[in-house]
């Protein structure tokens, strides 16, 4: 739900979003969630022009200190249809990543970010600090592995969906099991916790619980094919929301790994069924993805393709469930120089409420908002150290698109935002 919010969260995050750790690749829900502190960490062991981190020897350990300085002009902060507000913001953003072990063998990782505000021209921004942690291990044996994660996040940011700032406490932890079973296959679990919590009274707290079983069969040297199958339950926490809690079940096919030497993809494509505890609501199915797929056909521009689709409790909308699909294409390739860097994304999408009671105060079963939006970026990393990037970030809802005028111009909305940043070793 909080999928589209990713485009303003920094361009250069494209480049990163492999994680040493395959579960949060597997949800598009957790792209964005952590800082990029275990991202940067593959880059220990393989070196790079690009990025190249700083980190302390610790015997089989290391520590990556890192540090951003941003300064962002955002034309309309509160996503208000009608009376855009603009607002300059700085930050500062320090972090440290601990690592001991190798991200290509058995490790252990913690990785802490703050997002500090230094000044903001409108009063009503949020001037509370942000906090973003991650913890996390991965152990492999011959024939198993076991990974787990989690992480806790307090932050305001804008939310597309909900067309407003939202201020937001959430943890998100994952567990992964996984066993050889034959030269070409193999079997594992995953599990998945999720705990949302915001600061005003009218969004919906909410938590989601998940667990899986895999089966993965090896189609090429480096990737394999897997189906999957899950349940879980989302669970309202106010006892006058109960009629958004449902079970859901889902069934998928997938695939990981690197298909050829110039293109890779990982996640899922399936159905999810939901049953709801009100008697009332019909169940209600529909397609699930979270689908990334990256190739370089030419050696020097990097295109990425993502599939998104998912279907949650909407936080501010009675006894209703938000469906946003979305696709988003984007290319980074090196301009002139190596470590001179360009990017751009564009993303399309839709979003369906399904599922509203119709004594509820705010009904919006069947309403339809469609987005669009683009974001362009140049990033310059001198050697190791320092990186400086500007980027532009666009983003255009239209709400309610088959209602009445008034509906539609009360519900559409759309953003421009100015980012510049410079880093040290983030």
């Amino acid at each position: 739900m909080k999928r589209i919010s990713a485009i303003f969260a920094g361009l250069a995050a494209a480049a990163f979003a492999a994680s040493t750790t395959a579960l949060a690749a597997d949800d598009g829900y957790a792209a964005g969630f952590f800082t990029r502190g275990v991202d940067a960490a593959s880059y220990v062991d393989q070196g790079g022009a690009v990025v190249d981190p700083f980190y302390v020897p610790v015997q089989t350990g290391a520590l990556l200190p890192r540090v951003s300085l941003s300064v962002s002009s955002d034309d309309n902060v509160f996503l208000d249809p009608t009376n855009a507000t603009p607002n300059t913001s700085i930050t500062l953003a320090p972090g440290l990543l601990a690592i001991w072990g190798r991200p290509a063998g058995n490790h252990l990782y913690a990785d802490y970010g703050m997002i500090l505000p230094v000044y903001e021209s409108e009063a009503e921004v949020g001037d509370r600090p942000s906090h973003l942690l991650r913890l996390g291990s991965v152990y492999r044996t011959g024939k198993s592995q076991i990974q787990g994660q989690v992480g806790y996040r307090l932050m305001e940011d804008v939310d597309t969906v909900v067309g407003a700032r939202v201020a937001k406490q959430d943890v998100l932890g994952d567990l992964g099991v996984e066993h050889r079973i034959s030269g070409k296959s193999s079997a594992g679990l995953q599990g998945r916790l999720e705990m949302h919590r915001f600061d005003a009274e009218n969004y919906l707290d909410y938590n989601r619980y998940y667990g899986a079983g895999r089966l993965y069969h090896r189609v090429s040297a480096k990737s394999q094919a897997f189906v999957q199958g899950g349940l879980g339950r989302d669970d309202p926490q106010e006892a006058g929301d109960r009629a958004a809690a449902a079970d859901f079940y889902d069934l998928s096919l997938g695939l990981r790994g690197k298909q050829s030497p110039k293109f890779n993809s990982s996640g899922r494509v399936g159905y999810m069924w939901r049953t709801y505890d009100d008697e009332a609501r019909d169940d209600y199915a529909h397609w699930i993805a979270s689908l990334r797929a990256e190739s370089s056909p030419f050696g020097l521009s990097t295109f990425t393709g993502e599939l998104v689709a998912d279907v949650r409790p909407a936080i501010d909308s009675d006894a209703t469930d938000v469906v946003d699909q979305g696709v988003t294409f984007g290319v980074a390739r090196r301009l002139f120089i190596e470590r001179l860097r360009g990017n751009a994304t564009a993303t399309f999408g839709q979003i369906d409420y399904s599922g509203g009671n119709a004594d509820a105060a705010d009904n919006r079963d069947g309403r339809t908002d469609r987005y669009w939006g683009f974001s362009v970026g140049v990033d310059w990393w001198s050697k190791e150290r320092f990186s400086v990037g500007v980027a532009y970030a666009y983003m255009r809802r239209d709400g309610d698109v088959d209602g009445d005028r008034a509906s539609q111009d009360s519900t559409s909305f759309e953003q421009g935002r100015w980012n510049l940043r410079a880093s040290w070793n983030y």
